[in-house]
């Protein structure tokens, strides 16, 4: 039987039910990934059209070995100490342990609904953090700053002091992401919108002020928000939505690339 699979918005096979069900043990497709075949009315997800097919625990179609970031089936897999390990990297991590060194850069890494939860310095698995295609090898060094909301407060005070505030309780984290050259590109093309707003609106700014001229002054400030929002919405890959000592929590993930990892059982 030949199935067809929708990947990033496009139509990939046809593919054999062992294709297929390979295709899921890598985690390059998920439950959730749309299939189709002859005889069928409709795109159905492969967890209804083929409800029998292998799957891992939790419903995931593999899971990340802290140690080599590699994806496994879920039988290929311990748990040690919140984090799954796979058999040839059992012994390294058990040192680990025992000896009380810090966890490796590919280790903790967890889900939270639609977030990921992780360590800092930690480096992602091989897979684009925005669409689960391959990264090959490309990882983006991010760096991600949080503090508690409830400090935004002080901007009712003053300005100088909020800036002054979050500067000194601000939390700093280091995530090592993987991106395909899809997103790469649609990231640069942000930067590039954004640095030019902000280049042309300033310069609109200051020949608006110079020639007296409200109309230049004003396209020139709605340049530089809207392409400065514009730009910034295109390059933001990842977005931190909490930061402690031990783990950052981030946001923008897709969901595939978050259905390889374990559920997060932390407080």
């Amino acid at each position: 039987m030949n199935w067809f699979y929708s990947l990033d918005g496009q139509q990939c096979g046809p593919v054999s039910d062992s294709q297929l069900d390979d295709l899921l043990r890598l985690g390059k497709i998920t439950p959730n990934t749309l299939l189709w075949r002859e005889g069928m009315a409709d795109w159905q997800p492969l967890s209804q059209a083929r409800p029998s097919a292998p799957s891992s625990s939790g419903g995931q179609p593999g899971t990340v070995c802290v140690e080599c970031g590699r994806t496994f089936p879920p039988d290929e897999l311990v748990q040690l100490n919140r984090s799954w390990v796979c058999a040839a990297c059992k012994p390294t991590f058990l040192q680990r342990l025992a000896e009380g060194a810090a966890v490796p850069s590919k280790a903790g890494m967890w889900r939270m609904g639609k977030r990921l939860v992780t360590c800092s310095e930690a480096t992602l698995p091989d897979r684009c953090v925005k669409c689960n295609s391959p990264a090959n090898g490309f990882r983006l060094k991010r760096v991600l700053y949080w503090q508690h909301p409830a400090y935004y407060l002080l901007l009712l005070c003053n300005l100088l002091i909020l800036l002054i505030v979050v500067l000194i309780v601000r939390k700093k984290a280091i995530l090592h992401v993987g991106l395909c050259e899809k997103h790469r590109a649609k990231r640069k093309r942000g930067l590039i919108i954004g640095w030019s707003s902000v280049v042309i609106g300033v310069g609109l700014l200051i020949s608006g002020a110079v020639f007296s001229s409200g109309w230049t002054a004003l396209l020139g400030g709605i340049v530089l928000v809207a392409g400065g929002i514009t730009g910034a919405v295109m390059a933001t890959i990842i977005t931190p939505t909490k930061i402690t000592k031990e783990n950052v929590w981030v946001s923008g993930v897709h969901q595939d690339f978050l259905a390889q990892l374990p559920e997060w059982h932390g407080p």
